[in-house]
């Protein structure tokens, strides 16, 4: 399974996973921002078609947000991996992509 990184950065006093991807993914984690949650969803999801992976955090300060962040990342790994299965299921992964 491939591996992802990703880091927490601060943006004017706001909080957002970066998933450091190209292009890159940004989720905000300290702001209520539906449309952006969205559109990083679609674009993981489109990831998946490439394969199964998960999202590994840079260590940074362990603050307040970096244990949020942890543990978002975290379930969000288990939901990926469910819709990647869910995908392979109903054949909408890459073939030549999918890992043995």
């Amino acid at each position: 399974m491939e591996i992802i990184e990703a880091e927490l950065v601060t943006i004017e006093g706001e909080y957002f996973i970066d998933i450091l991807e190209e292009p890159k993914i940004t989720i905000p984690i300290s702001n209520d921002d539906p449309n952006a949650v969205k559109s990083a969803f679609n674009c993981l999801i489109e990831r998946l078609k490439k394969g199964v992976f998960s999202i590994s955090l840079k260590d940074a300060d362990k603050d307040l947000f970096y244990h949020v962040a942890k543990e978002y990342l975290e379930q969000l790994n288990g939901e990926l991996f469910d819709v990647h299965q869910e995908m392979e299921q109903y054949g909408f992964v890459d073939v030549g992509a999918q890992e043995s």
